[in-house]
């Protein structure tokens, strides 16, 4: 028994001796200390930086430390301490309790600021109790403190210094108390703390350094309460699990790279007074096409590089400026609008990696000219302000517009409009590719006929005799053959006759094209631009069977001639007689002949009797047609002739 008694005296005497309660003077603590191996530690009393390096580099198993009642003194030492001589009064110094062992410690309750480093590497440190009178907390003076899970900043505190609660890998929360003076994060001050998810600024916050929030696990970012917030420095928020950030109405500036590939953030507010996306600001993101461009004059450098989730965005009318990649790699998107009425200014490759072709691109109506002209701007799909193909913009598509794509290929010079127009393959080249596209525009069937009939040069088509089994080369000309180069018609045999050949009689390209019923449209154009001679233009043989009738028509219709200055003449159809009858007779009967000279109408016929005139807009009258050649005035148009069982089309002019 007597032995038990002595060993709890022994006990509850070893405990006491781990606790030391000490009043102590400016210097001179390490006299008052009967036992370094003490775990708690209570001072009151002055102390100043002799104090505190004695703690730290004696006090090896302390892990509570109550500083509540001391008034930290200033001191000058004779040899440096962290490269300081001079250590403030009400402040704990640099690197105080770095690397220290304790959980628990109470700091002066008149103490203004916390120096550099003071606890940097406490890595068992839970609690501290921070008094209202604290203003200032120095770089990294948290640092490294694993085991700090929440940190409620007295309202006085109006600055926390670069790194400051950096690589803190269990804290949870940061607040700030009602009324809060915090003025500024600066860099790094939370910079990689991946269990935090709560933080508060209070309403006096004007700047977040530059990766402050870095490595966090905030998700949703709402800084609103904030009212004087201005600045975001560079990478504020990268690496983190944002989802949806709401910055207050005064920030005016987002710095590089600040939301850099936050990959879960589809929802960002910037507030209203931001007016530039600075460099790589939201690249990488998962933006929605919720974000609200308005007021934004420029977009950084990969400002929204590979966002592929935007399908639709709109640019306001204040953007200047797209700089390079800015909105490479949104491959999502599917609609652009920019209502800048001055086209922006781009860096290099702005949407490299997105298929622009398939984008339609809406923009100020006056300034849509400007933009299907402006490099990159204009590999965007438009609206087509003109017919495809219709390379000279007269209205049509026919030859005229392949020989405007030859002066092109040869070097002539256009404007800015016509060299859109001559792309007409959009490949970005005017070539060789682009006159076949014309040409296969042309040889469709829905491709239009000319309305109007504007020159009198006509094209010839001699009458041919021909019989079954028999082919006959028949050649056309053309009035003022040398103000032509090219040529476009449609040649239209009646049954019994069959197309054999069409060339050219002068070596020109001759390209051609079953339209069907009977019908082949025939293109023909030099590359060198060769006008015409007199000899005939084209050379058609065709080739007659027993479905011949006794007299038949081969006509060359929706007749369009181009010249050097690739212009296109349309001209009035032309027909020729194919018979097929033996007997001089019977030919001479059914031989009618009907030309225009002037406003006349000639008609010359072997027989007496009526024939019908029907204009284009459906009236028609009777016109009495004699035994030889007669002569009837018509007003300027396009009219079909009816006489003698045949239909002849013609134009006065």
């Amino acid at each position: 028994m007597k032995r038990i008694v002595i060993a709890t005296v022994i006990a509850i005497m070893a405990l006491q001796a781990l606790a030391i309660n000490v009043e102590s003077s400016a210097g001179g603590l390490s006299e008052q200390v009967t036992d370094v191996n003490a775990t708690t530690l209570v001072v009151t009393g002055t102390m100043d930086a002799r104090d505190f390096y004695f703690i730290v580099d004696n006090m090896k198993k302390l892990t509570s430390i109550d500083l509540t009642g001391v008034q930290v003194m200033p001191y000058s030492m004779l040899y440096q301490r962290y490269w300081q001589e001079k250590f403030a009064a009400d402040e704990v110094p640099v690197g105080a309790f770095a690397g220290m062992g304790v959980t628990t410690v109470k700091l002066p309750s008149t103490l203004k600021s916390i120096a550099e480093g003071a606890f940097t590497g406490c890595y068992k440190l839970t609690n501290v109790v921070l008094p209202s009178t604290l203003d200032s907390i120095g770089d990294y003076a948290f640092a490294g403190c694993t085991a700090l899970q929440t940190v409620t900043l007295p309202a006085s505190v109006r600055v926390v210094g670069k790194g400051a609660y950096m690589h803190c890998s269990s804290l949870k929360q940061l607040s700030v108390q009602s009324g809060s003076k915090l003025q500024r994060l600066e860099a790094s001050t939370l910079l990689d703390c991946p269990k935090l998810t709560t933080v508060s600024l209070g309403a006096n916050a004007q700047s977040i350094g530059e990766r402050a929030l870095a490595g966090t696990a905030i998700e949703q970012l709402d800084l609103s309460a904030s009212k004087k917030l201005t600045t975001i420095d560079d990478w504020a928020f990268v690496q983190m699990p944002l989802q949806s950030v709401v910055l207050p109405t005064s920030v005016t500036s987002v710095g590089d790279g600040a939301f850099l590939y936050d990959r879960g953030l589809t929802q960002v507010n910037l507030g209203g007074k931001v007016t530039e996306l600075s460099d790589f600001l939201l690249a990488g993101t998962s933006l929605s096409d919720g974000l609200d461009l308005n007021g934004i004059e420029r977009i950084g450098d990969y400002a929204l590089y590979n966002v592929s989730t935007m399908s639709v965005v709109e640019l306001p009318a204040t953007m200047t400026w797209l700089g390079s990649y800015a909105m490479a790699g949104m491959t999502g998107m599917t609609a652009l609008t920019c209502n800048a009425i001055e086209v922006p200014a781009l860096g290099i490759d702005v949407w490299a990696g997105v298929n622009q072709k398939s984008i339609p691109l809406t923009v100020p109506a006056e300034s849509k000219e400007l933009y299907q002209v402006a490099s990159q701007w204009r590999n965007f799909l438009y609206e087509l302000a003109w017919l495809r193909g219709d390379v000279n913009n007269d209205g049509e598509v026919n030859i005229a517009d392949v020989n405007t794509l030859i002066d092109i290929i040869l070097g002539g010079k256009f404007d800015d409009m016509t060299m859109l127009r001559a792309d007409v393959n959009e490949d970005g080249e005017i070539g060789i590719a682009d006159i076949n596209e014309v040409q296969d525009i042309i040889l469709t069937s829905s491709s239009h006929a000319p309305a109007i009939i504007d020159t009198d040069d006509q094209l010839h088509l001699n009458d041919v005799d021909l019989h079954p089994g028999e082919q006959r080369t028949i050649n056309v000309t053309v009035d003022r053959a040398s103000a032509y180069s090219a040529l476009q018609c449609d040649l239209n045999l009646p049954q019994g006759l069959s197309l054999v050949e069409a060339r050219s009689a002068q070596g020109h390209k001759m390209e051609s094209r079953d339209m069907g019923g009977a019908t082949t449209r025939l293109l023909m154009y030099s590359m060198d631009k060769q006008a015409f001679d007199e000899t005939a233009v084209l050379r058609i043989t065709v080739r007659a069977d027993e479905a011949l009738s006794t007299e038949s028509m081969i006509s060359l219709s929706n007749v369009v001639l181009a010249d050097d200055n690739n212009k296109g003449w349309h001209i009035a159809d032309c027909t020729a007689r194919v018979n097929n009858s033996s007997g001089i007779e019977d030919l001479s009967a059914a031989c009618d002949r009907l030309w225009v000279e002037g406003h006349d109408l000639c008609i010359e016929s072997r027989n007496d009797g009526d024939a019908q005139v029907v204009a284009v807009n459906g009236t028609s009258r009777s016109i009495h047609v004699a035994d030889g050649m007669t002569r009837h005035q018509l007003d300027p148009g396009i009219y079909v002739v009816v006489l003698n069982g045949k239909s002849y089309k013609i134009a006065v002019h």
